[in-house]
């Protein structure tokens, strides 16, 4: 089987796009500018490197544009340039969580492989 070779990559950020969450649009608005935003943390041989995505849904529909970032599990709300910015900075570049900005945060679970 022929697979793809990926980078090492740091974090994932995935901003919602959907039509509930975010009726007028704007978390498409704000990764259209993602990458520019990113700028030496996008690109592709940096090991530190943040991949973005987009989501249709990330089943909140409520209180968009929503983003979040892995492997963190931190999730923000009502984000807009000026907050995308501060997270970019703040938390993909300096490791610290918009503090005040965070909604949510991914329990620090344990998994186990035995199923029972």
């Amino acid at each position: 089987m022929d697979v793809p070779e990926m980078a090492p990559y740091a974090r994932h950020i995935f901003i919602c796009s959907g039509p509930f969450c975010d009726p007028e649009g704007k978390g498409s608005r704000l990764y259209a500018q993602l990458a520019h935003k990113l700028g030496a943390l996008g690109e592709y041989d940096n090991p530190q490197r943040v991949k973005r995505g987009t989501s249709p849904c990330l089943g909140v529909c409520h209180s968009g544009p929503i983003v979040v970032v892995y492997p963190d599990g931190i999730w923000y709300c009502q984000v807009n340039e000026a907050l995308l910015d501060r997270i970019i900075e703040e938390h993909l570049g300096n490791g610290q969580p918009v503090e005040e900005a965070v909604y949510h945060r991914l329990e620090d679970r344990t998994y186990s492989s035995d199923v029972r």
